[in-house]
């Protein structure tokens, strides 16, 4: 007898002998055969054997793989990357491309693809470090990159408490314009218009302002689309009022102040946007000089939330810094 693999050709392998153990229909074997089976895992670390006809195959590893807190981390990374990155890409589906998405998109591509290569990024960062150079450029990307996450954590949280507190009753509703599709409101529009009318019919002495001009690619001004559209929802029309000279935010304000101060309406208002986007217009109401400002706040569709959040985030940070 030849031999193969270092054992002869016809001698049946360990795998072998204790399948036949196992399965020996002898009762005196089969009593002893958990004994043998044990012996057998405890000297041997890995073996499969099966039993043919039967179908049964049995695996044993060499040892028990253990996942890491690092590899745990680093998953969950990828994976919460992953998601952003498909979500950021939703509003494109829409035909909704904004600074938003144009941030978002390379970001959250940006920290998907660091998280799948790690082990090639930290050996390229390891070698950065090395050199004095590179400490200094890795500590101050670190500090803008935490202050940046500290700014963000910040402007969401007081974006949030401006949207959630309770509107005042009997105020004047001012609707902020948003794109129109030709003589019809925009989605994002129709909800800030339905939550006018919702809020006009629970108070009766309550007035509107709609505000909003011409855009470029418009076919008539933003405020006269706002202007049929509450009417057809049943809202008598001389209690709208319109603004059609205004082309951002800060505009819509000052000139629905003027209308405000022209036609001695009631100087509380309410103001009838998105809730990314409340703080921003209270506080540059208040800036104009109506400090009585509340929300009255409709709810962003969940796949355009993450982009408007993101813009509205600059827009934020600017209003901070340059007060506009």
């Amino acid at each position: 007898m030849r031999k193969e693999s270092g054992r002869l050709k016809n001698q049946p392998s360990q795998a072998g002998l204790l399948t036949q153990a196992v399965f020996r229909k002898k009762r005196g074997f089969l009593k002893k055969s958990p004994l043998a089976l044990f012996r057998f895992l405890l000297y041997h670390k890995s073996t499969v054997f099966s039993r043919q006809g039967k179908g049964m195959a049995f695996m044993f590893n060499r040892e028990k793989r253990r996942v890491s807190w690092t590899q745990l981390l680093r998953f969950l990374f990828t994976a919460a990357a992953g998601l952003f990155l498909f979500w950021s890409c939703l509003p494109l589906f829409s035909g909704i491309v904004n600074a938003g998405v144009m941030v978002s998109i390379p970001g959250f591509l940006a920290l998907f693809l660091i998280g799948l290569f790690w082990r090639r990024v930290y050996a390229v960062l390891q070698r950065i470090w090395r050199t004095k150079g590179g400490r200094v450029v890795m500590a101050v990307l670190f500090c803008l990159l935490s202050a940046l996450i500290v700014l963000f954590i910040a402007a969401s949280s007081v974006m949030l408490y401006a949207a959630a507190k309770q509107p005042e009753g009997n105020a004047t509703v001012l609707v902020l314009g948003a794109a129109i599709n030709g003589d019809r409101p925009s989605r994002m529009l129709a909800d800030r218009l339905n939550t006018a009318v919702n809020y006009l019919e629970k108070n009766p002495d309550s007035v509107c302002i709609v505000s909003g001009g011409q855009g470029s690619d418009e076919e008539t001004t933003e405020a006269q689309v706002m202007f049929d559209y509450l009417v057809e929802k049943g809202i008598a029309p001389s209690r709208i009022f319109q603004e059609d000279r205004s082309t951002n935010t800060e505009e819509n304000i000052r000139f629905s102040r003027e209308i405000i101060e022209r036609e001695g309406l009631n100087p509380h208002m309410v103001i009838a946007t998105q809730e990314f986007h409340q703080y921003r217009a209270q506080s540059l109401a208040k800036k104009e000089g109506l400090t009585q400002v509340g929300p009255a706040t409709c709810r962003t569709p969940l796949h355009l939330l993450e982009c408007y959040w993101v813009r509205e985030f600059a827009a934020v940070c600017r209003l901070w810094i340059l007060g506009r």
